[in-house]
């Protein structure tokens, strides 16, 4: 029987277009949690709920953004770049 929690809460950046928002449906399994457009890397991010053995950084998953899918990649946080405004 395994151990730990079944969902972890991960960060992710919007690889192409689009922005998920609050209770999109992740595939497979989750929930984005929240989801804007980053001012600083110019790409959409957000948190969500996915499978544990979906968490590791660098993972692509899928998100249900208003009936279209959009390809997400789990980040390490934070999301930003300090030398933005550079």
């Amino acid at each position: 029987m395994p151990t730990g929690p079944a969902e972890k809460l991960v960060a992710f950046e919007i690889d192409g277009p689009g922005i998920a928002r609050q209770g999109n449906a992740v595939v497979g399994g989750g929930e984005v949690t929240s989801g804007t457009m980053s001012p600083s890397l110019s790409v959409g991010i957000g948190m969500a709920y996915v499978p544990a053995e979906r968490s590791e950084p660098e993972t692509r998953f899928e998100i249900d953004v208003r009936g279209k899918r959009r390809n997400a990649i789990v980040k390490e946080k934070p999301l930003y770049r300090k030398d933005a405004n550079r």
